[in-house]
This record gives C-alpha cells, sequence and structure tokens, in this order.
C-alpha cells in the first residue's frame, strides 16, 4: 500500500494560526490537518507562511507575512538574529522564554512519562546577555578577505560576525583580534590565491573571574605549513596582547588529536563561589559560570548531606566540588580520561581532600555503589542521549536514599524519568534552570526518591 501524499505542497502559501513553539524555536501551525514549522512565527500568532519543504508527518515554511504580531514579540536585539543560528528566541520577550521553557519541561514530563507534577518557575538571569564564556568560530576567506563568524542557520556558510550579544565583551574582542591577525597574515602572504588558510577555526574562551582569555586554534592532522602556524600565533599574540592567558594549537580530532602552545599558557583560571578551576582547551566547562553557580547551589540543596555522594559523568568536578562541602565522601565518574585528569587537578588547587575520581564508564561502578556507606545520593548530569537503560538499572539497584538528575534535554530527561518511575523511583521534584537565555535550551534538575 502506497504511503498517503502529504496534504501540502511545496512553494504554497498558507494562512496559520500559530499554536506553539517547536524544539527548535519555530512556530507550529496546521493547515489541513497537517503541521507546519514556520521560523520566526510565535504562538498567538496569525500569518502567512510559504511551504520550502515538505516531509512524511510535516512541513517547513518561511514567514511571508505577520498579519496579527503577538504581544510577547519584541525586536531581536542583535542584527545577526535572522541569519545566524545561535540563538531562536531573541524575538521573543525573555519573561515568555522563561514561560514557554517551563511549559516545554512539563510537557515532555507529561506526554513521554506520563507524569503529572508541578515544575517550579525556571531560574532566570538579570541580566541574559553577554552571558557565555566560550565561542566556537569558524574562518574562511572571502576573496582576500578574513571571515570569522558562526555558521548560518542550517548551512555551512559563515557569518562574519564583530559581536555577538551573548558572548563575553572579551570574546568578542578576541574575536575581532583573530580577524585582524588572520587578514595580516593573508596580506603577508601575497593574498589568497597562493595558499590555504593554515586553520579551519577556534574555539575561544573568557574567564568571568580574571577577565583573560584562551585562544585554541583548530587545524587538520599534518596539513598545515608549521612556519605559517607559527607566524599565526605571533600576529595573534600581537593583535591579543595582554587579554589573552595563551594562545593553542589542536592538530587533529579524537585520540589522535595533539595540542601545542603557541604562547602563553594552555589553560585559564576560573571561580565559581569558593572554588578555583583550571580549563584547558578541551575540557568541558559550563559555558554560563553566573548560572552554573546557581545551578550547582539548587542540586546541592537536594542533595540531603549524604555520607556518601556519586557524581556520574563528573566532568571537571564542578558539582563534585559543590559536594565536598556537605558529604563525608564524594566519588566522582567520567570515561573521558582529559576531564578526570582536570578533575583532580581541581580538587587539588581547591585543597579538596575528599573527593576521588575515577577513569570509568558510570555503569561500571555498580559494586562500589552498593558497598558506598549510607546515606548515599547519586547525582546524574549525561549528555544531551541521557542515560543507558544499563545505567538506570544499575542506579536503581544501587537503592540510594536520592537521585539528582540534571538534565540539558527535557525529551531524554522525560523518557530515563519514566525508566526509574517503573522500576519504582518516584519524581519529587523539577526544577529548571535558564543556562541559555535566547536559545531553546534548558537546564533541568529532577529530585527522584
Amino acid at each position: 500500500m502506497k504511503d498517503k501524499k502529504p496534504p501540502i505542497e511545496k512553494g504554497r502559501t498558507i494562512e496559520l494560526e500559530i499554536t506553539d513553539l517547536n524544539h527548535r524555536g519555530e512556530g507550529v501551525g496546521k493547515a489541513d490537518n497537517f503541521a507546519l514549522f514556520v521560523s520566526g512565527a510565535l504562538p498567538g500568532e496569525k500569518v502567512m507562511a510559504k511551504v520550502t519543504t515538505v516531509r512524511k508527518n510535516y512541513a517547513e515554511a518561511s514567514l511571508s507575512s505577520l498579519d496579527r504580531p503577538s504581544g510577547y514579540r519584541q525586536s531581536p536585539p542583535c542584527p545577526h538574529f535572522k541569519l545566524c543560528g545561535g540563538c531562536q528566541l531573541q524575538h521573543l520577550s525573555y519573561r515568555h522564554q522563561l514561560t514557554w521553557k517551563q511549559n516545554r519541561v512539563a510537557e515532555s514530563l507529561r506526554r513521554i512519562a506520563g507524569i503529572e507534577i508541578p515544575v517550579h518557575p525556571v531560574i532566570g538571569m538579570e541580566n541574559p546577555h553577554h552571558y557565555r564564556n566560550k565561542a566556537k568560530v569558524h574562518f574562511s576567506l572571502s576573496g582576500d578577505r578574513a571571515v570569522v563568524g558562526f555558521y548560518k542557520k542550517q548551512s555551512r556558510q559563515i557569518i562574519d560576525i564583530e559581536e555577538c550579544l551573548v558572548q563575553h565583551p572579551l570574546n568578542n574582542k578576541m574575536i575581532n583580534a583573530v580577524r585582524m591577525a588572520l587578514q595580516k597574515f593573508v596580506d603577508q602572504q601575497g593574498g589568497a590565491d597562493s595558499f590555504n588558510l593554515p586553520v579551519t577555526g577556534a574555539t575561544i574562551r573568557t574567564s568571568f573571574s580574571t577577565a583573560s582569555g584562551l585562544v585554541s586554534f583548530t587545524s587538520p592532522a599534518g596539513q598545515s605549513n608549521p612556519m605559517h602556524l607559527k607566524k599565526l600565533g605571533q600576529l595573534t599574540a600581537a593583535e591579543t596582547e595582554r587579554s589573552v592567558a595563551g594562545i593553542v594549537l589542536e592538530q587533529g580530532s579524537g585520540k589522535n588529536r595533539q595540542s601545542a602552545t603557541l604562547s602563553g599558557r594552555p589553560y585559564l583560571e576560573e571561580k565559581i563561589a569558593p572554588f578555583y578551576f583550571h580549563i584547558s582547551p578541551q575540557s568541558f566547562f559550563q559555558v554560563n559560570p553566573r548560572q552554573a553557580e546557581v545551578l550547582y547551589k539548587q542540586a546541592l540543596a537536594l542533595s540531603g548531606r549524604p555520607h556518601t555522594a556519586f557524581d556520574l559523568y563528573c566532568g571537571t568536578g564542578g558539582m563534585a566540588l559543590f559536594l565536598s562541602s556537605t558529604a563525608e565522601q564524594v566519588i566522582g565518574v567520567d570515561s573521558e580520561e582529559s576531564a578526570v585528569k582536570d578533575a583532580k587537578n581541581n580538587a587539588a588547587l581547591n585543597n579538596v581532600e575528599n573527593v576521588e575520581f575515577i577513569h570509568t564508564r558510570a555503569e561500571q561502578m555498580l559494586a562500589l555503589m552498593k558497598k558506598a556507606n549510607s546515606p548515599k545520593a547519586v547525582f546524574l548530569n549525561p549528555p544531551r542521549r541521557g542515560c543507558s537503560s544499563g545505567l538506570i538499572n544499575c542506579v536503581a539497584e544501587a537503592k540510594p536514599d536520592r537521585v539528582i538528575y540534571i538534565s540539558c534535554n527535557p525529551a531524554t530527561l522525560a523518557r530515563d524519568l519514566k525508566r526509574l518511575q517503573e522500576i519504582g523511583c518516584l519524581t519529587k521534584s523539577v526544577q529548571p534552570v535558564d543556562m541559555f537565555p535566547h536559545t531553546t535550551h534548558v537546564e533541568t534538575i529532577a529530585l527522584i526518591e
């Protein structure tokens, strides 16, 4: 039997009532009982939309005209908003961004997990701009002009960026300094026709506490002239002057990645509450330090002062160090060797002695968790894909007094809470925290007993 043909054709312009936003921040409407996702549209709006793509179960459309705007619509403060794919919600007032995120978490729990529980209002920021400490920029050439910026929505085209409103001001300063260094390098080589850029992009980081930066260039392994790389490092150091703690080169990827320090030192120093951190180029670290402190303190308040706390997916040890102030013993676990190395260094940096870090997969911790003294708490902070069913079973079998689950993806959080509920673990509270204003992302802390 042939699949039924969608009732919508590409190129058609349709009048729509927008009723919701999807997980990408696109307005959701229906025509002929068929879902359409409209970029730039908001709930409560009446729009004319032109169908650009037709899929089996939905269609995508561009906003042709706005016949009845939402009262929550605002003029996006960033001039790059319509092109850049970094922020999706700048056209929605910040107060209503928080409301939408709260509803998104509640709806995911209800629809995916069948969990009907009040979701606390999202903890937002007083100033939801210039909060990011990390920018991943890409490089290209337009003729003989160096282009440095972010990818255009759903493409590999690079938008030249001079100021990003969610980046720390020093990150913006370093982006422009790197562009100037690249331009000088191109000019000194006699133009773009005679060579390829020795680097493809950079990760730029800023420490909020020390107001210093780290530039980490990326380059394919073995494909760049060492003299070109050295010269680019010198030009970048001259342009960034005293604002940069170090300039690093990362060549290759994965296990074959090699690092070299071109200037200064290969790490940043950061401080969150009483704790100091060294952040190396590839280390995971929360991109919003101000809200990271809020997140850690919220999670810590739910821990119940355990004898033993397990921090699974511990990364560079941020949550584990906060736990060290209330738990007798903290054990952090991560499968990324470099993260565990950084976590151990951070514990030593803060003279914390009741924390142990182990390089292994979280699923391998069952025996140790079962042996641990009670009361015991397990902290889960997995990547967007959530926890494996094996880890869920492992945690349940260890019988902790409570589980605190920190999630960056409402859908996988709901799926995992459903799994836990099926084996007798009940969700007691849900607290979202806005780590990423003006985007569709939301961090959520769930307490399970």
